[in-house]
């Protein structure tokens, strides 16, 4: 006996066997029972879904020897030759290879015949918008007013193809791609039936690469089996040519860090694994469409069918772009994929599209000049990120109150001495009084310096570069703890987001846990953004980010939130935290630390 795939093995043959299409199954059910079955019926969806099958099943219910029932037997005569196909009863016609009007009259001319051995005589016509215009003409008068004894089928993947005449005379039925779990579950029994030994995952592998088409995933699955022996996840990856797990995943860090070198290397890797250039393509515009979803609307990732440790790392992901440029790239992609259909070289329009991608200055178009300004704007920190200062303070705990003042609080008014400044007790009105109009003979004010201040000395500060660092003063560290590190850690998570986009977006949310000797413990999401900030280069990014808001670069440490550290320390406690008294920061050091001034003149307040 000739081989019998596994598609054709495993066909369903009453509709509880019809596997996601529930709402198929339950109708057709229901009009059995009811003897409410329409003269004709258009069942439409992706291929692979379950459309031929279940016309199959409806013509099995209606002729079994038992019914019309919704469960056919599978045993009397008429059940066997359909499943068989070779009932006389249940006509099948491929319009694809059927399309002339000559040849549907063929088909047609024994409609008004009575059925060989049934109760009714069904036509299953496949691809039905193939049907040429004469051919859906000579369709239309029979399907609109057939015999009672007649029921037509039109299967189609097209619908939008077909004439709306012939649509407004059948009972229309959508059947929907089938969900990886269905998929999984389903390969699983059926290699347990058949004895074959494969791993969970190359399963799951089938499941996404077959796109929610049944045949399609057994097809793979009776392929795999050839190979004898067990079946591990490598040898379905190189089998279906799919992707590398994280591969779509490196390939945006790679465009978001606008790193084109490493794009065209996962892209020579990922095709010198087998993959096609188009269907490459085709993943990253679905990749690209998940990040526009969770950037435009987060919290929606249980809209996407994929784990919640992908979708983890896609939302963070998705931090790193902005709406604008998801769709620039989605905009590029979908032109370059649509141009594939006719180019001689798919790998090269797919570089070409990726490279605009990650380099805006590449596309000559209006939209990379947008993608362009963007960049720009975001680099001279024009665009200001509001999410990361929300979600800190949502985050950060309620300050217990503190009888000393703390860097960066407001500075108390103070009275010059000649050796150290002593802060006099701050007054009720933050802002500093202004001291009389008419200054002192003796000592005149230069024209071009304001009116003196209540300071003992006053200053001017300097005109650092945009992109210079602060140069703290050597103590500066004595003066920062924990307390600070929360206070400014808003502005430093500003700071990374204007220096590398994705690194902000593994810190969101984050915050400082507790300083110890130097070492900064921080709590991220999960251990997915904790792996990442482990990396020296991000490490690198929130050191500077910190020492340009405090003038400090302390050693870091990262937690996943709902974890505990490694090595544990006992958490530092500040004394103003507990209540002691503690000397507050001198005001002119902090003026000088902030402003990077120097003193230029010193003047004491008459009294």
């Amino acid at each position: 006996m000739a081989y019998l795939s596994l598609y054709r093995k495993y066909r369903p043959q009453t509709f509880a066997e019809i596997l996601g299409q529930e709402h198929v199954s339950q109708t057709l059910t229901r009009a059995v029972l009811d003897d409410r079955v329409s003269h004709a019926y258009l069942f439409t969806g992706p291929r692979g879904t379950g459309k031929t099958s279940a016309a199959r099943v409806l013509a099995k219910a209606l002729n079994c020897a038992e019914g019309p029932t919704p469960t056919p037997c599978g045993r009397c005569p008429s059940c066997i030759a359909i499943a068989e196909g070779s009932s006389l009863d249940v006509i099948e016609m491929d319009a694809a290879s059927h399309s002339k009007v000559d040849e549907t009259r063929e088909v047609l001319a024994g409609v008004p015949l009575a059925t060989a051995q049934g109760r009714t005589k069904v036509y299953v016509i496949d691809e039905v918008h193939m049907l040429s215009t004469g051919s859906f003409n000579a369709l239309l008068k029979t399907l609109e007013e057939p015999p009672a004894h007649v029921v037509f089928i039109l299967a189609t993947t097209e619908a939008h193809k077909v004439l709306q005449t012939i649509v407004s005379r059948t009972q229309r039925f959508d059947f929907r791609r089938a969900a990886t779990e269905v998929l999984e579950k389903h390969l699983s029994e059926i290699a347990r039936l058949e004895g074959i030994e494969i791993e969970a995952a190359a399963l799951a592998a089938i499941a996404r690469h077959s796109e929610g088409s049944f045949r399609d995933a057994l097809s793979a699955l009776d392929q795999l089996s050839s190979l004898g022996g067990h079946v591990a996840f490598e040898d379905a990856e190189r089998m279906l040519g799919a992707h590398r797990k994280d591969a779509f995943g490196d390939l945006f860090e790679a465009i978001a860090g606008g790193d084109v070198g490493a794009v065209l290397s996962i892209v020579s890797a990922l095709i010198a694994e087998g993959a096609d250039a188009r269907r490459l393509g085709m993943g990253v515009l679905d990749h690209a469409r998940s990040l526009l979803l969770l950037r435009a609307a987060p919290g929606s990732g249980e809209l996407l069918d994929m784990a919640e440790e992908d979708v983890s790392r896609l939302s963070s992901l998705a931090e790193a772009f902005s709406p604008a440029e998801i769709v620039r790239i989605l905009d590029l992609m979908a032109r370059a994929v649509t141009d594939m259909r006719t180019a001689p070289d798919h790998r090269l329009l797919l570089e070409i599209a990726l490279v605009r991608a990650a380099a805006p200055v590449t596309d000559p178009s209006a939209t990379g000049l947008l993608g362009r300004i963007e960049r720009l704007e975001r680099r001279l920190g024009i665009q200001q990120t509001e999410e990361t200062s929300r979600t800190e303070a949502s985050t950060r705990p309620e300050p217990e109150p503190e009888p000393a003042p703390q860097y960066p609080a407001p500075m108390p008014a103070f009275a010059p001495t000649a050796t150290k400044a002593q802060p006099t007790p701050p007054r009720s009105d933050p802002t500093p009084p202004r001291s009389d109009p008419k200054p002192p003979r003796a000592a005149p004010v230069p024209a071009v310096r304001p009116e003196p201040q209540p300071v003992a000395a006053q200053h001017t500060p300097s005109r650092p570069e945009p992109s210079a660092t602060p140069q703290p003063e050597p103590d500066a560290a004595d003066h920062v703890g924990l307390s600070h590190i929360k206070d400014a850690w808003a502005a430093a998570l500003r700071e990374v987001v204007r220096g590398n986009r994705l690194v902000g977006a593994y810190l969101t949310p984050s915050r400082p846990l507790r300083l110890d000797e130097g070492l900064l413990l921080v709590e991220v999401q999960a251990a997915y953004h904790k792996e990442h900030m482990e990396k020296e280069k991000n490490q690198e990014v929130l050191a500077r980010a910190l020492h340009v808001a405090l003038g400090v670069s302390p050693r870091l440490q990262f937690v996943a939130r709902g974890t505990t550290p490694s090595a544990p320390a006992p958490e530092t406690v500040e004394p103003s935290e507990v209540g002691e008294a503690v000397e507050a920061p001198d005001p002119v050091t902090l003026l000088k630390e902030g402003l990077s001034a120097e003193i230029v003149e010193e003047r004491i307040r008459e009294s």
